[in-house]
């Protein structure tokens, strides 16, 4: 895949606010496109094989039950097309020729009926419109291949089997592809910024319902819409927590209380939105009554903002993530949540106490995109340090890949209990961490574009 240059980035970041989304993406989606095939040709040379079968998944039934779990697309085929909620469809790529997508249209009266495709991308495809299983395998007959030379991308192993084909996601086809996906096109990052456009609605209209003294409940049902966007589109379940709840790293209640407004209150919202199958990741915190909380705020946005800042090419992923760890422990140390030495708080590695977590991560067709600690093509593995085992990004960062950057600050016993127990309980001060419990903790998170100078996506 193409790198891009830092101006491009910037321009393409401006310019999808002045264009309509589809305007913007129909200009770039051609090159995307382009690259894709690249990516894939040579994916499919090194693994010997002419064409690739991409199945956009199917959704599950509920145990004993006739009622599907919410569908999901393989992020494979999505990278190719924007389709998000089409089940039952295949794509076959061949080296040298045009994409073919067999779309499923069923008779189907119980639900909105399937039309066919529409859209800036359609002219870039063959496209059959199949009904069934066996108007794909008919199709699927007229495209020369054998069924140990075609791979297959999907989760149903058996359904490859039922089409013939022998390669089901090998692993040398998949590196291949998972390694050039952590690098994004321009067309990539339009979706990106259309999806970080909705969020940054969502994360208004939640703020507002939050200040009113609404419940989690009700702020959740806010930020969806203002969003404009259910809860089966959100790339993952929101994380509304007030008070203690924000120290739950992934809280996944909304509770239905209304706010005392006479107390002080804290608010963490980790928030997201989709475009296209691509996810936006946001987190903000926000308070009422509490100068402790605000204080603390203020000071992660600005630490965070300095680990952004240095998101550039051929830096480390886990060296950011360390030096995220000597601002967390400054703030700790500002804010009187330990004493001592500052040795010594290094030498405990007391900050993992407060901050537990990875710094972030890749973003792209998955929140948690795919990739994370595989350093090349071949699938060669870097473990995150041993200190670290949260840290969910080991790459060396390259121009155009998109990370998130979500340092944290938590009051959580079990972790302080640890700590405590392994003779650090005098480098804790008990006063300020009893005065920050019940006000949990705080987390900043943005999505940026690797660059010389990194572009953040939040607005």
């Amino acid at each position: 895949m193409q790198h891009h240059h830092n101006n491009v980035t910037l321009s393409l970041s401006r310019a999808t606010t002045m264009l309509t989304p589809l305007a913007s993406l129909s200009i770039l989606y051609p090159k995307h496109l382009q690259g894709l095939a690249s990516i894939a040709e040579k994916a499919m040379s090194y693994q010997k094989c002419d064409s690739i079968l991409i199945h956009s998944g199917a959704p599950k039934l509920s145990f004993l039950d006739d009622y599907h779990h919410p569908y999901k697309a393989n992020p494979h085929f999505t990278w190719w097309l924007p389709i998000t909620q089409s089940p039952h469809c295949y794509l076959l790529i061949q080296t040298g020729q045009k994409p073919v997508l067999f779309y499923h249209l069923a008779d189907d009266f119980w639900h909105v009926p399937p039309q066919p495709p529409q859209g800036f991308w359609c002219d870039y495809f063959d496209i059959h419109l199949c009904a069934d299983l066996a108007q794909v395998k008919r199709g699927l007959r007229q495209y020369q291949s054998t069924n140990e030379n075609r791979a297959w991308i999907g989760e149903d192993i058996e359904l490859a089997k039922e089409l013939g084909i022998l390669q089901a996601n090998p692993e040398g086809l998949m590196h291949q592809l998972h390694y050039a996906r952590a690098v994004k096109s321009q067309y990539e990052l339009a979706c990106l910024t259309q999806a970080n456009v909705a969020a940054f609605a969502g994360h208004q209209g939640a703020k507002q319902a939050f200040m009113a003294g609404k419940s989690e409940l009700d702020t959740q049902l806010a930020y969806l819409c203002a969003a404009q966007q259910d809860t089966l589109q959100m790339p993952y379940r929101n994380i509304v927590a007030f008070g203690h709840h924000s120290a739950i790293l992934h809280y996944q209640h909304y509770d239905h209380s209304p706010q005392n407004m006479n107390q002080p209150q804290s608010f963490l919202i980790d928030a997201g939105a989709s475009f296209n199958g691509y996810a936006a990741d946001v987190t903000r915190c926000h308070s009422r009554g509490s100068v402790l909380y605000k204080e603390l705020t203020q000071a992660m946005t600005q630490a965070q903002a300095k680990i952004c800042a240095m998101a550039k090419p051929g830096v480390s992923f886990v060296d950011l993530h360390l030096q995220m760890h000597h601002l967390v422990l400054d703030i700790l140390m500002d804010f009187s949540l330990v004493q001592g030495s500052k040795d010594e708080l290094i030498t405990s590695h007391i900050s993992s106490a407060f901050f537990p977590h990875g710094l972030g991560h890749l973003l792209g067709l998955q929140v948690h995109d795919i990739g994370g600690w595989q350093q090349d093509e071949l699938g060669t593995m870097l473990s995150p340090p041993k200190q670290h085992g949260f840290l969910r990004c080991t790459k060396t960062l390259e121009q155009n890949m998109v990370i998130t950057i979500e340092p944290g600050l938590y009051i959580i016993d079990s972790l302080l209990e640890k700590w405590k127990k392994s003779g650090f309980a005098h480098l804790l001060n008990t006063t300020t961490i009893d005065h920050l419990r019940p006000l949990g903790g705080v987390r900043i998170e943005d999505n940026i574009v690797v660059a010389q100078t990194p572009v953040k996506l939040s607005l």
